[in-house]
């Protein structure tokens, strides 16, 4: 059953789903899902007042084990056609109820081409996370909880007794300094928390206390003489997934006694904490050597089937991951990929759409890709002629 992403429209009324038949579908190639088997097939006709259809199937299929069918077409957009079997007409002529039709809500922008010949693409050296690092983290992992846990012992270490020092995730009952940081991702630093204009930075890569959190100064500077809080840190800690996208996960807060901050310990202390998190994404990666069958090819993305344990879980619930792609006797393509949708098939194994993203190859490798994509095509074309 498809989990994610695409979006469809579903028809379920007689008249409309055999006008879609009779305009779209009649003597087109399909691919027939039954079982988790998939094989070629052509809607022949519609049965007059009916919404059921004749298909010719390639192979016999016994219906008996699972009466349920459904046939898939991409033409300008994704169609699903579930049916019911009724009756054969003899063996690879079977007429069906169409229960319902799928079509996908956007175009795609480039046809997908069915892989005919087995083995002829594969996708292996799959690197993906062993856990999901996200922001509003319910379950904090292991290897976040460990890492904060070192890094702050490291900066009492190194700052002393005066200090006060905090990494932790962020949570929901904290001060408004905390909310902002994480909205905007960028840290408040207060050099000396009795001077006005720390409050007013305007340094490029900080944010200004004054206008992004509160602007009664000398309020918040009687507040700090009265705590004997000289200098104040707040810097959120940066998860940077595969896709690149900029995920706040927790936070460094600092506040000194007895002494200033200064810049370039502020410095060194955002530095560090771009090293810990590349630790921490380097640990949580994993590559997976095994060969997974590729179903079908774009110049955008591709389907890929898998059947490991791990990756069944995993990979459903990452927006994106690594892999190398190998066309038949071809050095491979290395890809950055988009989860686009999952779908669980009937065998057990599970389908993913993967879209290809920006950073995925490089113009010199744009020709040898697409030259591979068009003798998939020829392929395809051969094995419906």
């Amino acid at each position: 059953m498809e989990t994610q992403k695409r979006a469809m429209d579903h028809i379920a009324e007689k008249e409309q789903k055999n006008h879609v038949i009779i305009k779209y579908l009649i003597g087109k190639p399909l691919k027939a899902h039954n079982l988790g088997l998939d094989q070629s097939c052509f809607m022949k006709d519609v049965v007059p007042g009916t919404d059921h259809a004749v298909l010719e199937l390639s192979l016999p299929i016994d219906f008996k084990m699972d009466p349920k069918l459904t046939l898939s077409i991409v033409l300008a957009r994704y169609i699903e056609i579930h049916c019911t079997f009724v009756k054969s007409y003899d063996s690879n002529l079977v007429e069906v109820k169409v229960d319902k039709i799928a079509i996908a809500k956007k175009e795609r922008a480039y046809p997908r081409f069915p892989i005919t010949e087995e083995g002829f693409v594969k996708a292996t050296n799959i690197i993906s996370s062993k856990t999901i690092i996200e922001a509003n983290m319910f379950n904090i992992p292991t290897l976040v909880r460990v890492s904060f846990e070192e890094y702050e012992k490291k900066l009492k270490t190194e700052l002393g007794p005066n200090a006060n020092i905090v990494v932790d995730v962020f949570k929901n009952d904290l001060p408004n300094e905390f909310e902002v940081i994480k909205r905007l991702m960028k840290p408040i630093f207060l050099a000396d928390c009795y001077e006005e204009s720390s409050f007013e930075m305007q340094e490029e890569g900080f944010l200004s206390y004054s206008e992004e959190v509160d602007d009664q100064i000398q309020n918040l500077i009687k507040k700090y003489k009265d705590k004997q809080i000289e200098s104040e840190l707040f810097h959120p800690i940066i998860y940077i997934n595969e896709l690149e996208e900029h995920i706040p996960i927790g936070y460094v807060w600092i506040q000194t006694k007895e002494s200033k901050l200064s810049r370039a310990k502020v410095d060194d202390i955002l530095r560090l904490t771009k090293e810990m998190v590349e630790r921490i994404k380097d640990a949580n990666l994993m590559t997976t050597e095994d060969k997974f069958p590729v179903v079908d090819v774009s110049y955008s993305g591709i389907r890929l089937r898998i059947n490991h344990p791990h990756l069944m879980t995993t990979l459903p619930k990452q927006k994106g991951f690594a892999v190398d792609l190998f066309f038949k006797m071809q050095a491979p393509f290395h890809f950055f990929v988009r989860v686009a949708w999952v779908k669980k098939i009937e065998n057990g194994d599970m389908e993913l759409g993967l879209e290809f993203t920006g950073k995925s190859r490089v113009m010199s490798e744009k020709s040898r890709f697409e030259q591979n994509i068009e003798m998939v095509k020829q392929l395809a074309q051969g094995a419906f002629a």
